[in-house]
């Protein structure tokens, strides 16, 4: 997969960049190659070790007062979900969810997240840091995806055998 692109001058900075599998299904055990082993994201990622880390979608939900992002995992090299091995060209996010973005993003409340029996995989160029301006400083650029020109492959495989 690839992602050419180039973001309007007059954009200020985007959220994320990538793309969300659906899963039919399965598990949502998931294994990778990155930083963890709890979430994290550019800007708060200094505790967490690059390593190999073993996981499910269930672990990995946080439940925060507002239903949201979640379980981010940033610097991963090889995300293997469902039988398929993810690997970048170079380091990306991924997040293994029970909830599409769609739906986190819908919800007031934590009641209004309905599992849907599937998993949601996001596979992201990058996701930006978590501050904002609501409850705190704002976002330092360092941590906003605010390139103009995004090139972003990764490519996926039936799982390695070992």
């Amino acid at each position: 997969m690839s992602l050419t692109g180039r973001v309007r001058e007059d954009a200020y900075y985007l959220p994320r960049l990538g793309f969300e599998w659906t899963i039919r299904g399965g598990s949502g055990d998931f294994s990778y190659y990155g930083k963890g082993p709890g979430e994290n994201y550019s800007d708060m990622s200094h505790c967490a070790l690059t390593g190999r880390y073993e996981s499910t979608a269930q672990k990995e939900y946080v439940p925060y007062v507002r239903p949201q992002e979640h379980g981010n995992h940033t610097g991963v090299r090889e995300l293997t979900v469902a039988g398929l091995t993810f690997e970048g060209a170079d380091t990306f996010s991924a997040n293994v969810s029970e909830y599409s973005a769609h739906d986190l993003f819908a919800a007031a409340h934590a009641d209004e997240l309905k599992k849907d029996g599937n998993i949601h995989l996001r596979v992201d160029y990058r996701v930006s840091g978590l501050g904002s301006n609501s409850c705190g400083p704002e976002l330092d650029p360092a941590h906003r995806l605010s390139e103009k020109e995004l090139n972003f492959t990764y490519r996926f495989a039936p799982e390695k055998a070992e």
